[in-house]
Order: C-alpha cells, then structure tokens, then sequence
C-alpha cells in the first residue's frame, strides 16, 4: 500500500489535469509545473497520465553539462524517441552487429541518455507484461538494487536498513517515477550531465474542440531553466504546453563524491555525542566529554589532548541490541558489523563484565549508533580485557583461546575425524555451514534469562543438532546395539557404554543431554527453567563443559573401529 504522501501527490496531479470549468483562466493556468517541484526531497523523474485525453506527459534523459547552451536554442522544439532496450540486435542483409540505443558508440558523452526503459514480456502475469528497467548506468554506480516488494529501487543507509531511492509507481489514472534528489545530484556529477525533463501538457474543450486555427507563444524562465511553448487552437478551446525544463545539481561536487557523503538523504553530520572517557594519557576521567576526533589526538603528535585510544566503558546490556537481531547484525568476539552499513573495528569485555572500545573508532558510527551506546555509558571499573591490551597495544596475538574459539576448533576436529573403512563422520555443522550452525551464539553477559535462555538454545543448536544419526547407529550396530528408537545423544551413550568407556558418559552424554534438557524447557518451548544463581557463571561453566565433552569425544571416536556389515 502507497504511503500518504505519494497518494496525495497522485491525487493532486489529477486534479490539475481535471477541469471543472473550461473558461480561458482554466485553460491557460500554469498550475501544472507544480510537477517540478522538489517534493520533499523527491524529484518527478516520469509522469504519463492513462485513459485521459488531456494531462501530462513527461520524460528524462541525461544530456551532457556541455551542451547545454546548444540544447537551449533547440527548445522548446524536441523530438524523443523513447528507447525499450540499451543495446539492439540490427541486421542488415548477412550483416549483424549489436548497437547502442545512443547510436554510435564515439557519442556516448555527447548525446542525452534515457534513465530508463520501457520493456514489454509476455511471460509475466496478465496486467504486468509492461514494466520499467532502469539504465545500468544509473543502478550501478549510486549501488541501487531492485526491490519487488516496495516496487522501488534500494541501497542500504549507514544504519544498515533498506532505503528507497526510485520509487515507481503505476495507478490506475497515473504512472509516476520518482527519484531522491540527492542521489540524482551524485549521478549528475558523476556523469557530468544535467537532467532534462522533456514534457506536454494540454487542456481542451471536449464541447468546442476545433483546430482551424492556432497561435503560439514561446516562453522562457531563467529561474527554473524552463522553456516551452504554449500554443492556443482555435480561440482557446484547445492549449498545449510543450518543452522542457533543466535540472543541475545544487550541492558542490566536492560533498557529493567525498567519502564522507552519507546516505543521499541525509545531510553531513559532524555530530558526536559525549561521553565518559578515561583520559590514560593525562591518567583522568573526563566526563561529557565530546568524541569529535579534532578533541583527542594521535601517538605521534605532540598535544595535550587525550589519545584517540582512550578507551570508553559500558555496561554489558549494549550488546543485547545486536544479540537480538543477528539478520541485521554480525557479533563477533571483536567486531560488529551491521548489514551494509557501519561496523565497530574493535570491542573487547573487561573482568568487570565491562563493554569497552576506544573514541576513535567510536566517533566512526553513525550519530545515530552513537545514541545507543550512550545510554549504557559508565566509569570504568578496571582496565580494558587482558586480550585487548595484547592485540591492541602490545601488538601480540592473545596467550589464550577464548572459550568460543576453543569450541569451533574442537568441532571442527571432530567433524574431520573418520571411522572404519568408510571414513564415516559423525558430525557435521547443521545447514552446512559454521556460520549458519553458531547462528546467534554469543557469550552471556548479563543476568538477563533472555539472554542465558538464547545461548543455550544456540549452544545446542550449534553442537547437539550436528550429529549424524546414520553415522552414529553404523557405530553402535557394529558394537551389537538393536535398538532402532535411540537418538543420537542416546546412541552416542551406548557407543560409550558398548565400548568400555563408561567413565567418559559424564564428561560427554551427561553435559550434552543435559543441555538438551534446558534447550527443551527453553522459552521457545513456553516451559521457562534458569538455574539458581549467576545465569553468566552458569553460561561460562556449561561452555567449558561442552568442549571437553566434544574433545573427549572426538579422542573415543579415534579409537573404535567399524567393519562394513
């Protein structure tokens, strides 16, 4: 459904284009060039008015900034021939060749270029056979993609969310393009073209409609660099408006092609937020203290503002934000990334359960990004992670795994360990994929039982989901097992059990039961049970846990041996 400001828009261009009276002030009103307009950042790119005799008509091209002067002495006169295809199939008796729709391909940079295509196949339902297709030279170097749903297209803002910068729309009275005017200024930089709006518009008086006669007056606005011609038929009863009217880019080319250009629609922002900074350098807190880069400095300028290092703290409840949608974003142990938009180079967690990263890299998000970290500033309560100091000031690599890093690297050991002849395996990561497997596996960090409830189903997903039930029942069966009901976890304890290795069903079937068990009574299940006590105590303990049952069980497997039946 059509957002109300582009409904408005529709209904305002019928009105104009409908006559409740047909007088010479009527006929001769100018009301139409309101299509021009900038309507709240939005430029008309395409207007076609169907089922109606009089109205709009209007078409862009890109035309090069050069010639400009010439294309002016040429209007209001124009003759448009609307491409359906960039490039044609022309043949000529056995000659064939490919052929742009520009013509010669020496006059791409001085010839007016379509934004888009009128395309026709047959092979879509009935009603859709007719559809727009945007030049490639538009899409492609302002990284736009077509989105079906919003029948627009997109790119990704800073914030990672899906932004429309075209919008098409087909009603049933009107068919409108529309396209952000920023972004078209980039385009038009880029290219070094202005837009041209080619156009018509005429009104008529149905009751006295004749053509014996006619006058026309060519008018010209410097204002808005339009010019068109207005011609008169028959005393009045018939007026066209005929022309085209110029569009150049408002911003300075420097600020649309920088780096720092955000996302087309949003102004430059240098805000930053301000928050408590531990000052190492000068050994203080700084409090509301601005993270604007030009407030700290680097270690090879001499100054008495703090470094660009210097840390800044926040409780752990920063992170759940990111936890939460892992569609959006990508939490590593280090980094954070959002979807098509920004990221964090570097966080670590301190022995306080403390979130912290530095102001340089800080004052990188978005203002808005800024905002949610600032709702969960505090002072320090120690020193940053012993791993960040390692990797970030002393340039080493860590003196210890962290406990996730240990968990992948024993599955991945126990995924490439085979058994019997066959070389079976007797897990492998669930959709095919780490990635996809340890899906919203992250540590827990706060006493929140969200949190702790969604690692455990992670942490089971990631482990218990792997097994091979195949793999495992060749196993047992070679041991005498006949059970055919067992699950894995219940034919992993027979293989244990069958192969003198009871004393390991603690250390590998009991951890991993019992993570099912709690991934069973989860909230995806509607039976809640936590633990007593610290749900992150609880969360670190369970993981070492399952490792040295993933370890103990890859060093079991590596000893059976099973003989084809």
């Amino acid at each position: 459904m059509l957002e109300t400001f582009f409904l408005n828009l529709l209904e305002r261009i019928i009105q104009v284009q409908r006559q409740d009276s047909y007088d010479e002030k009527s006929l001769l009103s100018r009301n139409w060039e309101f299509i021009f307009s900038d309507f709240n950042g939005w430029l008309a790119l395409y207007c076609s008015t169907k089922n109606i005799a009089d109205g709009y008509w209007v078409y862009p091209m890109l035309h090069p900034q050069v010639d400009v002067v010439n294309l002016k002495k040429q209007l209001p006169s124009f003759n448009i021939n609307t491409p359906s295809v960039a490039y044609s199939h022309v043949m000529s008796g056995e000659r064939h060749w490919i052929e742009p729709c520009w013509g010669k391909p020496k006059d791409f940079f001085n010839i007016g270029m379509p934004l888009f295509f009128s395309r026709q196949y047959y092979g879509y339902p009935k009603g859709k056979e007719n559809y727009y297709e945007f030049n490639q030279l538009v899409t492609h170097p302002l990284g736009l993609h077509w989105n079906s749903t919003l029948n627009s297209y997109c790119k990704m803002n800073d914030s990672g969310d899906e932004v429309e910068k075209i919008k098409i729309i087909k009603h049933d009275e009107v068919s409108l393009i529309l396209m952000r005017k920023k972004i078209l200024e980039k385009l038009l930089h880029l290219g070094k073209w202005v837009l041209v709006r080619y156009f018509t518009f005429t009104r008529f008086n149905a009751d006295k409609l004749s053509f014996d006669s006619c006058t026309s007056t060519v008018y010209e606005s410097e204002e808005c660099e339009i010019k068109y011609e207005m011609t008169r038929f028959n005393n009045n009863e018939c007026v066209e408006f005929r022309g085209a009217q110029i569009v150049r880019p408002e911003l300075p080319k420097k600020e649309v092609l920088s780096w720092r250009y955000e996302g087309d629609d949003e102004e430059i922002n240098d805000k930053y937020c301000e928050f408590i900074v531990f000052d190492w350098k000068n050994k203080k807190i700084l409090k509301n203290y601005s993270i604007n880069p030009k407030n700290f400095a680097s270690y090879f300028k001499k100054s008495n503002l703090p470094f660009e290092t210097s840390p800044i703290f926040f409780k752990a409840e920063v992170l759940d934000k990111y936890k939460n949608n892992p569609d959006k974003y990508e939490l590593k142990e280090t980094t954070i990334y959002c979807r098509g938009g920004w990221h964090l180079e570097t966080y670590g967690i301190n022995k306080y359960n403390q979130v912290h990263t530095y102001a340089v890299y800080l004052a990188r998000l978005p203002y808005k990004e800024q905002l949610h970290w600032l709702q969960y500033n505090e002072e320090p309560k120690g020193g940053i992670s012993k791993r960040a100091f390692q990797t970030d000031f002393e340039g080493k690599f860590p003196d210890e795994e962290s406990k996730l890093e240990m968990l992948y690297e024993a599955l991945e050991s126990l995924g490439k360990t085979t058994i019997g002849d066959d070389k079976l395996i007797i897990w492998a990561p669930k959709g095919g994929s780490y990635e996809a497997a340890g899906k919203g596996l992250y540590y827990v960090t706060s006493e929140n039982p969200n949190q702790w409830h969604d690692f455990i189903i992670a942490l089971a997903n990631l482990t218990n989901e792997g097994f091979l039930k195949k793999s495992l029942s060749r196993i047992a069966e070679s041991l005498g097992n006949m059970n055919k009901e067992l699950g894995t976890l219940g034919l992993i304890k027979y293989i244990l059990s069958a192969s003198n290795n009871q004393d390991k069903i603690s250390i590998i079937y009991d951890v991993l039961n019992d993570l099912q068990i709690k991934r069973g009574k989860g909230k995806a299940h509607g039976n809640w049970d936590t633990p007593e006590g610290s749900l992150i105590k609880d969360a670190d303990n369970r993981l070492q846990d399952v490792i040295n049952a993933i370890k103990e069980l890859s060093q079991v497997i590596k000893t059976l041996e099973v003989h084809n039946s």
